[in-house]
């Protein structure tokens, strides 16, 4: 079995269970148009794989084999077992996901694609895929300098996405869990509960809990937070975003240029 089909199989596996399971036993329970959202969402999701498959696979293997060649970067100037290589691989793809996704936060040009995700004040499984296609294109090309500077593989990102995928749609899910079992994972890994924190309206939630896999980089760059939800709380952006900006595909792909909340950041 190839490391393609074992994370097409973790990815469809995890999204099903997740999603059947947050149907069972949701966190917020007043949700409106279920179905309709998960759709849409999944169908932005579905565009951007096509569209990562014909541009960006095909600039990061052009780097790997650029690199490989040449035996640059990082891992190729270790003797390293395949084990060791792997784990470190995970860590740097894992801080650099940390790192890229504050940029998303603190840089204006950057926040006006990744907005697209942060809007959605119904956040479920299906959240975990809904970002603008600018967004996944810019985070695509931002891995090939990543893998000449480090000597990763193509094979380092795919498990990297096999382990990560399955914790990312799980964090993002509505899934109610106990809050003791939420307290000791998120010493490990990022949880619902880090990650609704992470979707507030409030900007000074919002900017903290970046992390993607594992929740301590939050701790040792002081973005970390978990207090309880407040009474008030909401997911989204705030009122200053309608339902047509954050409801339907057109909108979601014209918010980049939109002039909304340009403050925010």
């Amino acid at each position: 079995m190839t490391l393609e089909t074992i994370k097409f199989l973790s990815v469809i596996g995890s999204f099903s269970l997740l999603y059947l399971s947050e149907q069972l036993f949701p966190y917020f329970v007043s949700r409106k148009h279920h179905l309709r959202h998960s759709l849409r969402n999944v169908a932005l999701g579905l565009f951007n794989v096509t569209i990562s498959l014909m541009i960006v696979l095909t600039l990061i293997k052009g780097a790997e084999h650029w690199a490989d060649i040449r035996q640059f970067g990082l891992l190729h100037q270790l003797e390293l077992s395949t084990s060791a290589g792997i784990i470190i691989a995970l860590i740097i793809i894992d801080l650099w996901q940390y790192l890229w996704h504050r940029m998303n936060h603190r840089i204006p040009a950057l926040w006006r694609f990744h907005r697209v995700h942060h809007c959605d004040t119904e956040m479920d499984t299906s959240s975990a895929v809904r970002f603008h296609t600018g967004e996944i294109l810019i985070s695509g090309l931002t891995r090939a300098p990543l893998i000449l500077v480090f000597g990763l593989s193509i094979e380092h990102l795919i498990i990297y996405e096999i382990v990560a995928l399955p914790v990312i749609l799980f964090h993002h899910s509505n899934l109610r869990i106990p809050t003791s079992l939420d307290r000791v994972l998120r010493y490990i890994i990022m949880t619902p509960h880090m990650h609704r924190l992470h979707h507030s309206d409030q900007q000074q939630e919002t900017d903290s809990n970046y992390s993607s896999l594992f929740s301590i980089w939050d701790r040792l760059f002081y973005s970390f937070q978990s207090q309880p939800l407040r009474e008030d709380f909401k997911l989204g952006l705030g009122s200053a975003y309608s339902d047509s900006d954050c409801n339907s595909l057109g909108g979601l792909l014209a918010l980049p240029f939109s002039e909304k909340d340009r403050t925010r950041h």
